[in-house]
């Protein structure tokens, strides 16, 4: 990736914008249209570096894929491939999601990536899919997959991705027989996996939730012909946070009452304005929302007492160690934060300065919003790691005011 810097002068953000669509549930859609015996519209308003991943893999595996603006137009393969290879490059979920299904596609696939993917934990899923009929070389990119999946029993122990239930779900919507994905206990991230259940529900597959695991049987995987992806509020919890700070932005197309958790961050504002109202500290738990650590992060600043970010240990695992980077993020800029077992405790405020993306794209987004509440400028480097979700965001920040310049290596 070309090492860009970008500066961003204080400014506030005023006007109307829309949510892009959710990455959540355009991978998931993707695939399952990969699935089915008939083709499928996915329409998408925007095409983040992760979701065109998924777009290509599915083509490398023999999916016909006819991309317009808006929509995607997925004719699935009448047979399977003989040999096909996937480049994951830095998506730790089409990852996941690959290595389930890959083999409805192709005979023998090779499953390849970039940078801090290899080490980003997937070998119980790799495990419980060789239990199943799959022949995996390695316990860690690049490898070979090949063999039947089965369905039957699949257990899960450790509490360290729902992306390994979410491939499981995917891939049992061509298995005959029951599915049953026994849990050992409540899963974090919990909403990712209703996602799952919900897009599998909307292309005909039913999952059934039994105390904290759930089953499939039997699934019968059917086009729903034309599929529209939702407003992302992952992504819009940056502009949605930039609202704290004497900004007035609508954004449009989101569910109130979506599936994704991230959705919190309307209720995180609130706590934040009320226990700024009265001089409280706040303790945010953020176990079920991890994306949401960086901008959080930003927006406890506002407060004028030590606050604090609880249960992120797999913040860990994410495009970089983000208890790391937050941390890092916040003291370049000016606060003060220390990580205090799996969280981090904030205090001080966002000056200015020059912050490292860590090639994450939330840090750059969560910095972009810190600069709306600084006193000076602020310098990320690699500002093009934001591409991997949401290519568009600097645009959508300058046409609301934001002011920038494109500063080079």
């Amino acid at each position: 990736m070309k090492t860009d810097n970008i500066l961003i002068h204080p400014s506030k953000l005023k006007g109307e914008i829309d949510a892009i669509s959710s990455k959540s549930f355009a991978h998931r859609a993707l695939i399952l249209a990969g699935l089915c015996d008939e083709p499928t519209n996915i329409y998408i308003n925007e095409f983040s570096k992760d979701i065109n991943v998924t777009i290509q893999a599915l083509k490398n595996l023999g999916v016909e894929i006819e991309k317009n603006e808006n929509f995607v137009k997925i004719n699935p393969p009448k047979e399977k491939r003989e040999n096909s290879t996937i480049d994951m490059h830095e998506s730790g979920t089409s990852l996941r999601f690959f290595t389930g299904v890959c083999t409805h596609f192709s005979k023998n696939t090779k499953i390849i990536g970039e940078k801090r993917l290899g080490q980003r934990p997937n070998l119980e899923l790799i495990n419980n899919l060789r239990k199943h009929g799959l022949k995996i070389s390695s316990d860690k990119i690049p490898y070979s997959i090949k063999g039947k999946l089965e369905s039957g029993e699949f257990e899960f122990l450790e509490n360290k991705s729902s992306q390994y239930i979410s491939s499981i779900m995917l891939a049992a919507s061509k298995l005959s027989g029951k599915t049953y994905i026994k849990l050992k206990e409540k899963p974090e991230s919990i909403g990712y996996i209703d996602i799952t259940r919900k897009v599998l529900k909307d292309f005909n597959v039913k999952v059934k939730k039994e105390n904290h695991s759930y089953y499939i049987e039997n699934a019968q995987i059917k086009s729903p012909k034309n599929y529209y992806v939702e407003g992302d509020w992952s992504n819009a919890a940056f502009f949605y946070g930039a609202n704290l700070i004497n900004s007035n932005i609508k954004i449009n197309n989101l569910k109130e009452d979506s599936l994704q958790k991230d959705r919190e961050i309307v209720e995180i504002c609130k706590k934040i304005k009320k226990c700024k109202r009265e001089n409280k500290k706040l303790i945010i738990d953020i176990s079920q929302i991890p994306d949401l650590c960086p901008i959080v992060g930003v927006l406890l600043t506002l407060l004028d007492k030590k606050s604090y970010i609880v249960n992120g240990k797999r913040l860990r695992l994410k495009e970089s160690d983000r208890l790391e980077s937050t941390k890092k993020m916040l003291n370049d800029l000016g606060a003060k934060c220390e990580i205090v077992g799996d969280g981090l405790e904030i205090s001080g405020k966002v000056i200015g300065g020059e912050v490292d993306s860590f090639n994450d794209h939330r840090i750059v987004m969560a910095a972009s919003i810190g600069s709306l509440m600084a006193k000076d400028d602020i310098i990320i480097k690699n500002y093009r790691a934001v591409d991997k979700s949401y290519p568009s965001f600097f645009k959508t920040f300058e046409k609301l005011g934001g002011k920038i310049e494109y500063i080079g290596a």
